[in-house]
């Protein structure tokens, strides 16, 4: 069912920054910011010949605010890397449309895979890459939206389908961060235990 993994993804997410991450403003804003997509996912608006989801706008109302924080450089460098991931949302969408059948396994996520793939080979820091994840997301479903309307077949921007994969990939960048925090205090851990192990020890007088 399309938009199930959103919404279960989005409230996991609720329960973790809400009960589990550390009293910081941090934690305020991701609460916040789970909770209104999940309130807003429900309804849409007509923009001209373009139907919204108002979860869409919110994303993307979020994200331009935090690339405007970004220094200028910064800022076209998330822009560059956002369009391959556009182009990269829509030339699968379009083959999908054009020619399903070299869509051979589960379409979700050998999307997920791909833009994955293009996140972590391009983008080192972390909230780097969840911005230019989204904002190409975020794109690429209005472009391919702006391409098939031209062809009298209109698609929903923002819908359901396009929030499960915005939700599994930030998922799983979210897991990742936790994975490799665990395991780097795991290396500090053993670096410890193997200098103990290794210290000279004083002889008692």
């Amino acid at each position: 069912m399309e938009g199930f993994l959103f919404y279960w993804f989005a409230w996991i997410g609720w329960v973790i920054s809400t009960f589990f991450l550390h009293k910081t403003s941090l934690r305020w804003k991701v609460s916040m910011l789970l909770l209104i997509s999940i309130m807003l996912s429900t309804t849409s608006v007509w923009i001209g010949p373009f139907f919204v989801s108002y979860t869409y706008l919110f994303l993307l109302v979020m994200v331009c605010v935090d690339i405007s924080r970004l220094k200028t450089s910064k800022q076209l460098y998330v822009l560059f890397i956002s369009l391959i991931v556009m182009f990269a949302y829509v030339g699968f969408c379009l083959l999908e449309l054009y020619d399903p059948v070299w869509i051979f396994v589960n379409r979700q996520w050998l999307l997920t895979a791909i833009i994955l793939y293009i996140g972590f080979l391009l983008v080192k820091d972390d909230h780097m890459r969840y911005i230019v994840i989204l904002l190409g997301l975020l794109g690429g479903d209005f472009l391919y939206s702006l391409i098939v309307t031209n062809i009298s077949m209109p698609h929903p921007v923002g819908q359901p389908m396009l929030l499960d994969l915005v939700a599994t990939v930030l998922m799983l960048l979210f897991i990742w961060k936790v994975v490799r925090s665990l395991a780097s205090q795991f290396d500090w851990l053993l670096g410890k235990f193997q200098r103990q192990k290794h210290s000279p020890v004083k002889p008692n007088n």
